[in-house]
């Protein structure tokens, strides 16, 4: 074609430039067809609008053509200055078609507003060639081309100009090889445009390279909205289908993210009740894995009862179409796991309105649950600990008051033992003369030698009972640690041993003691050692379930360690393995039933910690504990 075009130049540039513009005219109403037709597939409303501009720069480059191939055709006499002024409205339009396509990139409009803007914008500028006559002359005969017309040729060059700035900042927005062949379009017409300001005749070089030009820049438009529509369709007729299909592969896998990343339990079931979907972290809580659930009802995963209540839900949310918010709902994973929820069930609709099923978000609130459980356990705990703290301080006060009338006891027993001596001759000279003769309603002689054992046991029992309130007294008292005297384990054993053996005798009949007479002394406080002889009692004492059951207390010298040892062995019910290393925990108890407060084990071990000493236990279920403490010895 380049070459056809070259030979007839030679012979005719009128010719030339005719059939330049026919070729032209051609490739513009072949992009308006192609693009127009294919308007429904087309979300680029750009293209669409620089195609309908096509059929209007076609239409008026056609009238250039015939005016040019024949001056009278629309007038009666010849108008030299009519094809000019034709081929100025046609690129007009052109520069101004490429320049409003690189600004409306990427924005939406009706293709139809686009066509009658191009319909009206040609009607305007013929209406001023033909019917007003008000079209500024381009050309005078004899003289040649019109400022105006130069003048004119720099604005397109400027349309074209601005129309390449901004289709560069906007390059992302077409195909890559819809942007080059565009890009190389405005350039080329850029490049003819700027030949058509120097040439001075028809068939001067700049005219006939300009037109090689422009039908190189219509060779790049076609390549770009005809070739490239029609072997690369997806590339340009539906790119931005490919766009919105990338758009919603993005969304769909930034959901996906927000899903599986979400900091709660998420799932969506159908009205069966079968999961459809389920995030990771519904799995990590239940402890199921993706494929376990999907496909799965509620009795698949959960325990019977629990399902039951997640199905009943779903029941009415499905059957109200209501959502249910704020539930509080306890679980069982697969793993056993027991945890609590905070739960919202929605209904979901199909694209007929109707409910399809119910979609869940829950908050894991276990770790929340427990604490509250917990808080509420210490407060009881604590309000347990301040009833034995003034427990404590009662036992001072009534100790004191048990001690006055018992020293009265002490006092007077002897005295009355001196009085029964001396009225013993007495009763016998009585005796002897009245054989009858009777002492409480019983015989003389019995109650004669009974008697003293009587005051005996009365004086025995008055000093033991002292001895209980001294130390009774001496545990009560609230003292600070001193750790700079001496201390006799088997005498910090028996001052135990004074207050609790009633309480040992209520729970066992094998209680042993083996106490090693030649043990040696250690460095400590006598009143906190004795509180944890008497807290690990009373911890036997209770493990046991039956009075058939033993404990021995045991005192021993350990020669590898040069330490002195107090082992206590029940034969209790024993401590599980998952308590033993909580067993000394402030307020932990299995026993908070019964009482316990969690604080005698916690309480003992401080204080063999602070004797720098030691404290094991080795036990099992069923079969007993054994407490082993190590006390460091004096040399």
């Amino acid at each position: 074609m380049l070459v056809l075009l070259f030979i007839v130049s030679r012979y005719n540039a009128t010719l030339f430039q005719a059939m330049a513009e026919i070729f032209s005219i051609a490739v513009a109403w072949a992009v308006f067809m192609v693009v127009w037709n294919a308007r429904r597939f087309i979300n680029n409303d750009a293209l669409l609008l620089l195609g309908s501009a096509y059929l209007f720069i076609g239409f008026t480059d056609l009238l250039h053509a015939l005016a040019l191939l024949q001056r009278d055709i629309f007038f009666d006499a010849p108008n030299v200055d009519l094809p000019t002024q034709l081929w100025l409205a046609g690129r007009y339009m052109e520069g101004l078609a490429m320049l409003l396509f690189a600004l409306v990139l990427g924005r939406t409009f009706r293709p139809f507003f686009g066509l009658l803007f191009w319909a009206g914008l040609a009607l305007f500028l013929l209406a001023a060639i033909f019917y007003w006559r008000v079209f500024p002359v381009t050309y005078v005969e004899g003289e040649g081309l019109t400022p105006f017309k130069l003048w004119s040729e720099f604005v397109v060059c400027l349309f074209l100009l601005v129309a390449l700035a901004v289709l560069f900042r906007r390059r992302g927005l077409l195909d890559v090889r819809v942007y080059r062949l565009i890009f190389l379009a405005m350039v080329t017409s850029l490049a003819s445009e700027s030949t058509f300001v120097f040439h001075t005749c028809v068939d001067c070089p700049p005219n006939v390279f300009g037109h090689f030009l422009k039908i190189i820049s219509c060779l790049f438009i076609y390549l770009a909205l005809i070739r490239s529509g029609l072997k690369h369709p997806f590339d340009l007729l539906f790119r931005d289908l490919e766009r919105d299909k990338e758009e919603l592969l993005a969304t769909k896998q930034h959901l996906n993210l927000i899903f599986d990343t979400a900091p709660v339990l998420i799932w969506q079931k159908d009205r069966n009740g079968t999961y459809l979907a389920v995030n990771r972290v519904f799995c990590q809580t239940v402890g199921v894995e993706p494929e376990q659930a999907v496909g799965k009802t509620d009795q698949d995963i959960f325990p019977p009862k629990i399902a039951r209540k997640f199905v009943l839900d779903d029941q009415e949310v499905l059957r109200t179409g209501r959502d249910k918010i704020g539930m509080e709902e306890q679980y069982v994973g697969t793993t056993g796991r027991l945890g609590w929820v905070v739960t919202d069930k929605l209904a979901y609709r199909d694209r007929n309105g109707n409910i399809a099923g119910t979609i869940g978000f829950a908050k894991d609130v276990t770790e929340r649950k427990q604490a509250q459980m917990r808080e509420k356990t210490q407060q009881e705990q604590l309000t347990q600990a301040a009833k034995m703290t003034a427990l404590g301080t009662l036992v001072a006060g009534v100790a004191h008051e048990v001690n006055n009338p018992n020293n009265f006891i002490i006092l007077n027993t002897p005295l009355l033992e001196e009085v029964w001596a001396d009225s013993l001759p007495v009763l016998d000279t009585h005796h002897a003369g009245h054989p009858e003769f009777r002492l409480a309603g019983m015989p003389y002689p019995p109650m004669r030698d009974n008697v003293a054992r009587l005051f005996s046991g009365i004086h025995e029992g008055s000093k033991r009972i002292k001895r209980i309130v001294a130390e009774l007294k001496t545990f009560a008292r609230q003292l600070p640690l001193d750790m700079g005297s001496e201390v006799r384990l088997n005498e910090v054993v028996e001052a135990a041993l004074t207050m609790l053996r009633k309480t040992i005798a209520e729970h066992t009949n094998l209680f042993e003691t083996r106490l090693d007479p030649n043990l040696p002394s250690v460095r400590g406080d006598f009143q906190k050692l004795e509180q944890v002889v008497v807290n690990l009692l009373i911890n036997a004492c209770q493990a046991l379930p039956d009075k058939d059951r033993r404990i021995v207390l045991e005192t021993y010298s350990d020669l590898d360690e040069e330490a002195v040892v107090l082992r206590i062995t029940d034969e209790g019910e024993g401590i599980a393995p998952e308590n033993i290393e909580r067993i000394c925990d402030p307020f932990f108890s299995t026993r908070h039933d019964i009482g316990g407060t969690g604080l005698g084990l916690s309480i003992t071990s401080s204080i063999i910690q602070s004797h720098k000493g030691r404290m094991t236990f080795d036990s099992a279920p069923g079969l007993g504990t054994t407490v082993t403490i190590f006390l460091k010895a004096l040399s």
